[in-house]
C-alpha cells in the first residue's frame, strides 16, 4: 500500500509540474509567467501604436488593394472595377514598372495577393454583400513574369474555386460575415481570414494550391475587433501580420500572430497594434513582410481617400516574444 501511495504522490506532483510549465512565455506581456515553459497563448499586451513612415505616394494605383514582397519587387493591383492586371512597383518613384495583365480571367473584386517559390496567388473572393458564388483565387506561375523586362507581360491563371460550407444565405447584406479580403501561402496550403462586417470577428479556412472546385470549413476564429483588409507570411520566422480597420477607415491596426502552432495561427501571441488616427481615413488595405527576412520590416498599402494612395514602412521585430533572460539582455545593451 506505501508503494502505490508513493507512486501516486509522485504522479500529482508530475501532474502539477507540467501545469505550472504553461503560461505566458512573453516577458513582454503584462500577465507574464516567470515559470513558465509553454506558451499556452494567454499573454495580454498593453495598448501599443505601432509607427510607420511613409515609403511612397502610389497615384498610378489608388485603388490597390493589396501588396506582396516577390523576388525584390514589390507587386500591387486594384480592385473591383479594374483592369485583370498585376503591377510592379518602383518603390523609389511609385510609378508602375512592369503592368502583368491575366488574359483569361476578369477582375470581379481581387482583395489580396500572396506568392510561394514558383507561384503568384490572387485572392477573387471580395464579397461586399454576401451575394457571390463564384469565389476564386487564380494561380499563375511565376516562370510566365519574373525574368521578363517587358513593360507589359501577358499570362494566364489557373482557378481555385470555393464556396463556404457555412454560407446557407446569399441574399443581400452589408453585415455579411462572409466576406473576405485577406489570405497567406504557408507550407502546401492557403489560407482565408474572412472579413466580418457583422461581427468583427475572422475566420480562418484553408484551401490547397491545387487546382479544383472546394467547399470548405472554417476550423478557428478569433475576436479581432475590426475589419481585416490583408495579410502575410513570413516563412523565415513564422510569423503571421494582419491589417485592417474600424470606424469607417479611420481606426487602422495590425494583429501581429507569433509563436503558434501549424496553421492554428490564434494558438499563439496576438498582439494588436494600432497605427493611423481617429481623424483622417486612411482605409489601410495590404500588408507584406519586406523581403521575407529577419529584420521585421514590413510594408502597408492604403487606398486613396483623404490620405492619398500610399506604401508605408513599419517594423515589428521589436515586438517578437521575448523570455525574461533576454528583456535583461536588452536592458543591458
Amino acid at each position: 500500500m506505501r508503494k502505490k501511495l508513493v507512486i501516486l504522490a509522485i504522479t500529482l506532483c508530475s501532474f502539477q509540474i507540467i501545469n505550472a510549465q504553461s503560461g505566458c512565455t512573453d516577458s513582454q506581456a503584462t500577465n507574464y509567467n516567470l515559470s513558465a515553459t509553454k506558451n499556452d497563448g494567454s499573454c495580454i499586451y498593453p495598448a501599443t501604436a505601432l509607427a510607420t513612415t511613409l515609403k511612397v505616394n502610389i497615384p498610378s494605383v489608388s485603388e490597390n488593394s493589396g501588396i506582396e514582397w516577390v523576388n525584390g519587387s514589390l507587386y500591387t493591383f486594384g480592385d473591383s472595377g479594374n483592369p485583370p492586371a498585376i503591377f510592379k512597383l518602383d518603390t523609389v518613384a511609385g510609378n508602375i514598372k512592369q503592368t502583368i495583365k491575366v488574359t483569361n480571367y476578369k477582375n470581379i473584386d481581387w482583395e489580396d495577393i500572396t506568392a510561394d517559390a514558383d507561384n503568384l496567388y490572387i485572392g477573387d473572393f471580395g464579397n461586399n454583400d454576401g451575394l457571390r458564388k463564384d469565389l476564386r483565387i487564380l494561380k499563375i506561375t511565376k516562370s510566365q513574369f519574373i525574368n521578363d523586362t517587358n513593360a507589359k507581360v501577358s499570362v494566364t491563371a489557373e482557378a481555385i474555386n470555393f464556396s463556404y460550407s457555412d454560407q446557407t444565405s446569399f441574399e443581400k447584406d452589408k453585415n455579411t460575415n462572409f466576406d473576405c479580403e485577406a489570405f497567406i501561402s504557408c507550407g502546401d496550403s492557403l489560407y482565408l481570414f474572412t472579413r466580418n462586417r457583422g461581427d468583427f470577428k475572422t475566420r480562418v479556412y484553408s484551401l490547397p494550391k491545387i487546382q479544383g472546385t472546394y467547399k470548405v470549413s472554417p476550423y478557428t476564429n478569433y475576436n479581432v475587433n475590426g475589419k481585416i483588409t490583408g495579410a502575410d507570411y513570413n516563412a523565415i520566422t513564422k510569423e503571421v501580420v494582419l491589417v485592417g480597420y474600424m470606424n469607417g477607415s479611420k481606426n487602422s491596426f495590425v494583429w501581429y500572430l507569433s509563436d503558434f502552432k501549424g496553421g492554428n495561427f490564434f494558438s499563439g501571441n496576438k498582439r494588436r497594434l494600432e497605427i493611423g488616427n481617429s481623424s483622417t481615413a486612411w482605409q489601410t488595405e495590404g500588408i507584406a513582410f519586406y523581403n521575407e527576412t529577419k529584420t521585421g520590416r514590413i510594408y502597408i498599402s492604403n487606398e486613396a481617400k483623404e490620405t492619398p494612395a500610399g506604401v508605408y514602412i513599419a517594423d515589428v521585430s521589436i515586438y517578437r516574444p521575448q523570455s525574461k533572460k533576454e528583456s535583461k539582455i536588452n536592458e543591458s545593451k
